[in-house]
């Protein structure tokens, strides 16, 4: 995606393991002249660079992320992959922390050396990771969590060799262990929420059975080329888009659409890859290659939005940008009041200044609103809703009204002629020949039902100065008479010469079964508003069977009017606007948020923040509850980091010590570890979500 001046590229990056990571990168990289933005996603981990060209380079942008101490890689890492090496650390860390925790009961021989080996393997082996973070970071002026959990360990290290016990060589260790431990299962729960995308990529089959000749051939479906035919059997999922040539069959489009019923199909009719054959055998004509499907298309879609961000994070990075430097202040603090002030032992003050410095959390904030766009993303797209990043997502929790074209939103786009009425003195004949010739140049869908009516399929009728009125009509100049074929004043659909009218059509279009409940519905909470191009009277009518007031329809509205309304709209409401995506491209990004009904459309796909794949108005009702739900959940996360922060800062400080309740470092580390924990378990919550 480019402008004018910028351009927007993404990296999959290697090495980040916590929240933390992701903001060094984003420092980093906003340092470089000509970037505009960055989004870094650690769960994800990507970083989305929005920059120019001109002043910086993909060379320069990656020289820094790999200065940072990350790599860039071609292929986003597997989250099982980070969890096993986390297992293996934890197992290693914790086989050299042994000993130590048993000499904590059973006292062991030349348990000093024994510790100062121990330990300092440790941190070379398992701890390396955090105090390579925690110079990085000091690289670009800035503390993470690595600095935290760095300090820790390094202050116990240091002040067991100063001390000549080796009881802080075990509290240093065991910080390794308890970290090394939340980070394992972090990693696990993380690896749940990324796994929407995996489940499409699985959809597609590798092999295809290609026709050559009277027979077939199997091949990879990378070596298939538009405009090859291709075999399906019944139980076989389609690997890629085409249009049938032979057969029909029932297909079930679940995992495009989140349509639970099947649907037929038969010659001519599109089928997508993903989608599974049910019945009949099926060949199709292959109009798109593996990287070109539908299906490949949702799944690109799927990971912007999962890597995407929303304003609410806004708030997080805010508070994590002090986050840290606030703690070592406290910590210091909390040092100086139990040493100095009160005189408590020196091993008191600083188990007290280590276990504040590692029951901090950042990381848990930073977790608390990409784990949910991963989750969000995936359960969206099962029900056949692609959104559009988190901006989108939230936006759509704002939404007070809703303004919706009706011509394929409320209505199936499939007019019919219910009247046709002659005026002038020719024939019927002649008049549907002279309306046929107009038409057939047309692709309107009032165009094929005229067509349709006239049961006229050719014409002798000579056209000349041809033109396309959007919004109204066509005209043309036929026999040196100038005729215009459209909509007027007085009759809905009519034609006309010389200003007057010759004949005129009433025409009317099937309302979907589901707009009066659904309209009905959403009435309760939003203001709804209906655009149509037709006449008052007709407008009225169908807002009747809607049951929309008068006040709330705009008719005969022009293409070019609808993004007017929804400017006007907006002034005191936010706004969102759904369409079918074909000619409401302007009304799309006018307003707070664009909905295209979609059911496969390139078009629909482009336009708007958010696509219905299934083309049900009911879908409407689900995106407005998921994305209220997923605030929601971001909402809790956020909740659930302050507020374990704010209580469990000051018990780690020693406030409670004189009632006897205090918290060792490592416990300490491990209350830390389940903070993270309990965001991402809260994010995967949201997978229970069913419309």
């Amino acid at each position: 995606m480019t402008t004018a001046n910028t351009t927007l590229t993404k990296f999959n990056i290697a090495g980040m393991h916590c929240a933390s990571c992701a903001i060094l990168i984003k420092n980093s990289l906003q340092n470089l002249q000509g970037v505009e933005s960055v989004n870094v996603s650690y769960p994800n981990k990507s970083a989305v660079i929005k920059y120019n060209p001109v002043l910086s380079t993909i060379d320069n942008l990656t020289a820094t992320i790999q200065k940072t101490g990350y790599q860039v890689v071609a292929d986003k890492p597997s989250d099982l992959a980070e969890a096993s090496s986390w297992r293996s650390k934890f197992i290693i860390s914790l086989i050299l922390t042994l000993p130590l925790f048993v000499s904590m009961i059973y006292p062991i021989p030349y348990i000093y050396p024994v510790a100062i080996v121990l330990t300092t393997l440790n941190i070379l082996i398992t701890g390396r990771n955090f105090f390579l973070g925690f110079f990085a970071a000091l690289r670009v002026k800035t503390f993470t969590m690595d600095s935290l959990i760095s300090i820790g360990v390094a202050s116990a290290y240091i002040f067991s060799l100063m001390m000549g016990t080796f009881h802080y060589f075990e509290v240093a260790s065991a910080l390794i262990v308890f970290v090394s431990l939340g980070k394992w299962l972090e990693s696990l729960a993380k690896a749940r929420t990324s796994t929407a995308v995996q489940k499409l990529i699985d959809l597609t089959p590798p092999i295809a059975h290609l026709k050559q000749k009277n027979s077939f051939k199997d091949l990879s479906i990378m070596d298939i080329k538009i405009g090859d035919i291709i075999l399906i059997k019944p139980g076989e999922t389609v690997p890629l888009d085409g249009v049938i040539i032979t057969g029909s069959s029932t297909l079930n489009q679940a995992a495009i659409t989140g349509e639970s019923l099947p649907a037929d199909r038969q010659v001519n009719d599109t089928v997508f890859a993903g989608t599974q054959n049910l019945t009949g055998a099926i060949e199709i004509k292959v109009t798109a290659g593996s990287k070109g499907t539908l299906l490949s298309k949702i799944i690109k879609l799927v990971e912007e939005s999962q890597s995407s961000r929303a304003p609410i994070q806004d708030f997080a990075d805010k508070i994590s940008a002090i986050f840290v430097p606030a703690v070592l202040i406290i910590a210091t603090i909390t040092f100086v009041i139990w040493y100095f002030v009160l005189g408590s032992s020196l091993e008191f003050s600083v188990l007290s200044f280590l276990s504040v410095v590692v029951i901090a959390c950042p990381c848990a904030l930073g977790l608390a609103t990409p784990t949910v766009l991963m989750v969000a993303s995936g359960v969206a797209a099962r029900l056949g809703l692609l959104i559009k990043g988190g901006e989108a997502l939230e936006t759509a929790s704002k939404i007070n009204t809703l303004v919706f074209d009706k011509t394929g939103t409320l209505t199936l786009n499939q007019p019919q002629v219910d009247k046709f009425t002659n005026l002038s003195k020719k024939s019927d004949a002649e008049i549907l020949e002279i309306i046929y010739t107009l038409e057939s140049r047309s692709t309107h869908p009032i165009a094929e039902a005229i067509i349709k009516f006239s049961k006229i399929t050719n014409s002798s009728l000579v056209v000349s100065n041809y033109f396309n009125l959007p919004g109204s009509g066509v005209s043309a100049t036929i026999n040196k008479v100038k005729y215009f074929f459209g909509k007027t004043k007085t009759h809905s659909i009519a034609l006309v010469a010389n200003k007057k009218a010759l004949a005129y059509f009433e025409i009317s279009d099937t309302i979907r079964p589901e707009s009066v409940s659904v309209l009905q519905k959403l009435s309760k909470n939003y203001k709804l508003y209906l655009l149509t191009g037709d006449s008052r009277s007709r407008a009225l009518l169908i807002a009747n069977t809607l049951n929309l007031p008068e006040s709330q329809v705009y008719s005969e509205v022009l293409p070019d009017q609808k993004q007017e309304i929804v400017k006007q709209l907006q002034q005191n409401s936010q706004v969102a606007f759904i369409g079918d995506g074909i000619n409401d491209s302007p009304s799309l990004v006018q307003a707070d948020l664009g909905v295209a009904l979609g059911e496969g459309s390139d078009i629909a796909i482009e336009s708007g923040d958010v696509v219905i794949m299934n083309k049900n108005l009911n879908s409407l009702i689900t995106l407005f509850s998921l994305s209220k739900a997923s605030i929601n959940k971001i909402k809790q996360n956020l909740f659930l980091s302050l507020v374990y922060n704010a209580i469990f800062i000051p018990v780690a400080a020693g406030v409670l010590s004189p009632w006897g309740i205090t918290l060792r470092p490592e416990f300490a580390a491990l209350a830390m570890s389940l903070s993270s924990i309990s965001v991402v378990l809260n994010s995967l919550s949201l997978n229970r979500y069913h419309s």
